[in-house]
């Protein structure tokens, strides 16, 4: 444990989700352009719907479907083949582009004439929607003209220029709201269909000026070339990226057309007003969607956390926003106006329930194009949404509004029926590990880490002990082959899966032969015990929950923090030196889950206590540390370790005289600090991680026997001062809180995963580096007492020392056993001189009252 890995600023919720920046900046500008245009489109319809005939709206809203609708047609996947393929390109991507958009742009001209043909020859409401012959004209550039912006739109996301695409939309929102106003006012013009229709074509022109013009003026455009010989080889996936995007868009967009065409344009006007409502949300996972899509197109193995990241977005913000529609449905349409109410008021409640499968069905089809499988999602969604489309028509034609737009909800969530264990498929299911596979392991089972084993999973920690008579390599290895024969699903007997985050458990044979890897022979010759442990540290992390050097007497233990803390691992310990010791197997009780423990716990402390929230959210943050100069610099990981059979007695000498109450554990803290200054290190004194047992806060009777701690990093008001010390520590036990950070770790955990890994360190540090101090107090090792020692009690070693470290920390571990004090200090040899933090402990260990009595 490490003061940067147990600082609450640094973990948490808002850590992980620092982690997907890519997905928020990439996200950012399309779920702002969704605000934008919803917010601008919302003011728009409503003074269309209190300026204008509800005629006019109906025809207007109609001509904007079909713009909607033929336009997303028309892009036939351009958009989206050009998020995929933009960043590959070095030179010429703008030729692309500029090709794209005209292909878009020929092939929506192309189906806005087949759409008037369609109107004019076999669907009388249509046709008498259009509005005459400027209306025709208006219809068919302005299909033109929204396909063309819409590749250009994702053109700008393809290269990673968000803003600009958002700023187009705003200038589009903000003119077309601009210009009906003016029309509206100037005399003797009419707010008819086609009236409106012009307002939102002007502005498709205007703010793309805009756009272009803030291009130039970036000398972002290299070339606008168009060339067809640029699609070749890009035409099967951009066909089939247009059939995942037909099928996403179509019965959205075609539903407007359905209501005018089997009800009439006065209906259309409300039920496209309550559908305006519905989009704003629908916007959100389809933007959040596409995003995932183009950031893990390049890699795939962030799927799953994307993926997660992006539900909990659409879910915790979308569903409780559209069950305020579901309440609030009537007096919604009601600011459109008392017919709008009157019409869709009950229409809007039943879309409403619409938004959970309109989730879904964004994240299958995001999930489909990074894995590869456009063909089959694409032919899903086509027959999916004929079926809504049919499932309107059948309904507008035998009933009114309500009865069409529940047909469509049925559908919807038989749809969400059917893709929705894909994509829980991917937030849920363990990652293959190929490994075992590769090494010939035969995996039986396996069993999910807790989200508490897989929050420590980067950490490891190592236990030391010695000298020790009749233990060596192969009784150990029997004592494990033992205990793997009574409980092969033990984890200290099982597999490590750090990518999947789950204990794989191994057949007998397999074991004998991993077996042989975790133990490892020194020999019966002498051994330096330090040696063992740096030699430990230094191992790269691997699938060994449990890594053990034995050799001259001295059995050291390297274990993953996802296994257990110091009691759990005391107790292996333990069991494992006593067994060999016997010539027995192991036996150690099988494993306590308690997945619920933790938020019981919180429950109990915080529940039913509003008074205690707020302390129990409030956090100490680390200071920030001002950039001084820099050095190159590499990890250098190790160990400096003391002991004193006297030392405890002094302290509790100097207690009684001066601080009663105070524990050990705060004066020896308290006299490192001290004699780390004496020694000129300068600590950082603003505070400190103190790591903590969060047992406490549990019912009588729950036992935990792998991790349950934190390090909060507090602020004494002196870190010299064993009194301050433990006043603070106290204090900061008594509020619970460590509770509210376990729980907000494991709900980044449960958001995105484990690494498994640790962050990789910094290549430069500061020049004059200020030493930030962890605490690990042990407690009481006498359990260990018993054990068959070849020393007496002030001879022994008992080194407990974390493998991970801050460039700057330095990690102080103590632990008493049988009245000798151990201590250990972990830090990296490159950046602090090891024989200075050796003296330190020495003096730590030869007179801790003077070192404190020095700072009073």
């Amino acid at each position: 444990m490490t003061a940067t890995d147990a600082v609450p600023a640094k973990s948490g919720i808002l850590a992980a989700l620092r982690g997907h920046v890519d997905l928020f900046l990439n996200a950012g500008s399309l779920m702002a352009t969704t605000l934008v245009t919803s917010v601008f489109g919302f003011a728009y319809w409503w003074v269309a719907a209190h300026l204008a005939p509800q005629a006019a709206v109906g025809q207007a809203s109609a001509a904007v479907s079909a713009m909607t609708l033929i336009g997303t047609i028309g892009m036939f996947g351009m958009g989206t083949m050009l998020i995929s393929e933009l960043p590959a390109i070095a030179r010429g991507k703008w030729d692309l582009i500029s090709t794209c958009i005209l292909t878009a742009g020929t092939a929506a001209t192309v189906g806005g004439l087949a759409y008037v043909l369609l109107a004019e020859l076999w669907a009388p409401s249509l046709r008498d929607a259009l509005g005459g012959g400027f209306g025709t004209v208006l219809l068919v550039a302005g299909i033109a003209l929204n396909a063309m912006t819409l590749v250009l739109d994702e053109a700008m996301v393809g290269l990673l220029q968000g803003p600009l695409q958002l700023m187009r939309n705003a200038w589009f929102s903000l003119l077309k709201l601009v210009l009906l106003g003016l029309v509206a006012v100037l005399p003797g013009i009419a707010l008819t269909g086609p009236v409106l229709l012009l307002t939102w074509v002007a502005g498709i022109v205007a703010s793309t000026a805009i756009l272009f013009r803030a291009l130039r003026r970036r000398g972002m455009i290299d070339s606008l070339r168009p060339h067809p010989g640029l699609m070749r080889g890009r035409g099967r996936a951009t066909f089939d990226h247009n059939l995942l995007n037909l099928a996403t868009y179509l019965p959205r967009a075609a539903l407007p057309l359905i209501v005018t065409a089997t009800l009439s344009a006065e209906a259309n006007a409300a039920f496209y007003t309550a559908f305006m409502v519905l989009s704003f949300m629908a916007m959100v996972p389809g933007n959040v969607a596409l995003t995932l899509f183009a950031v893990t197109a390049g890699d795939k193995s962030a799927l799953r956390s994307k993926v997660r990241v992006g539900l909990l977005i659409c879910l915790a913000g979308g569903f409780p926003a559209s069950l305020v529609v579901l309440f609030l449905s009537d007096w919604i349409m009601g600011l459109f106006g008392a017919a709008y109410a009157t019409t869709a008021g009950q229409a809007l409640a039943i879309l409403s329930l619409t938004y959970v499968p309109f989730v879904f069905h964004h994240f299958f089809l995001a999930i489909s194009r990074v894995q590869g499988k456009l063909r089959g999602a694409g032919i899903f969604s086509v027959f999916a949404g004929v079926a809504e489309l049919l499932a309107a028509w059948w309904a507008g034609t035998n009933g009114d509004l309500d009865d069409l737009v529940t047909a469509v909800a049925v559908v919807m969530g038989i749809e969400m029926v059917l893709v929705a264990p894909i994509v829980l498929k991917v937030v849920f299911a363990p990652v293959a590990d190929m490994s075992a596979v590769a090494e010939g392991v035969n995996v039986m089972s396996t069993t999910s880490l807790t989200l508490r084993e897989r929050a420590w999973l980067p950490l490891e920690y190592i236990r030391t002990v010695g000298p020790l008579t009749g233990v060596d390599a192969d009784r150990v290895r029997n004592a494990l082959i033992g205990l793997h024969a009574a409980d092969p699903t033990h984890r200290a007997v099982s597999r490590l899966d750090r990518s999947g985050a789950r204990w794989q458990h191994m057949d007998a044979a397999s074991f004998a032969a991993y077996v042989r890897d975790a133990v490892t022979d020194l020999g019966h010759g002498p051994v330096d015990f330090d040696a063992m442990t740096r030699h430990l540290q230094a191992e790269p992390r691997a699938h060994h929950p449990v890594r053990i050097l034995v050799g001259g007497g001295y059995f050291a233990l390297k274990v993953s923090h996802a296994y257990g803390d110091a009691g759990p691992v005391n107790t292996l310990v333990h069991e494992l030196i006593q067994a060999a010791y016997e010539g027995r197997a192991a036996r150690i009780a099988p494993s306590l889950r308690h997945r619920t423990a933790l938020p019981k716990a919180w429950w109990k402390q915080f529940g039913l206590k509003p008074g205690r929230w707020k302390e129990g959210l409030s956090f100490a943050r680390p200071p920030h540390t001002a950039q001084g100069p820099v050095r190159p610099w590499q990890p250098g990981l190790t160990v400096t370790t003391a002991r004193s059979g006297a030392v405890l007695g002094q302290m509790r000498t100097w207690r009684d005289q001066h601080a009663p109450g105070v524990t050990t554990s705060a004066i020896t803290f308290a006299a490192f600090t001290s004699a780390l200054i004496e020694l000129g290190l300068e600590p950082d004194l603003r505070g400190g991680t103190f790591l903590a047992d969060a047992r406490r806060y549990l019912d009588s009777g729950v036992s935990i026997d792998s991790n349950f701690c934190m390090g909060p990093f507090l602020t004494p008001p002196s870190l010299t001062d064993p009194l301050d010390i433990h006043r603070t520590l106290k204090a900061e036990l008594a509020t619970g809180r460590i509770l509210t950070m376990m729980l907000l770790r494991e709900g980044k955990i449960l958001l995105t995963g484990a690494p498994g890994m640790p962050d990789p360190f910094p290549s430069e540090i500061a020049i004059e580096a200020q030493p930030r101090l962890t605490f690990s107090n042990q407690g009481r090792h006498d359990m260990l007492g018993d054990l068959p020692w070849a020393v007496a009690p002030a001879g022994r070693v008992n080194q407990s020392v974390p493998t991970l470290n801050g460039p700057e920390g330095i990690t102080l571990t103590t632990s008493e056993m049988n009245g000798v004090l151990h201590l250990e200090a972990t830090f990296h040899a490159t950046t602090y001189d090891p024989a200075v933090v050796q003296r330190a402990l020495d003096l730590v260990c030869s007179d801790p009252a003077g070192l404190i009595m020095a700072r009073r």
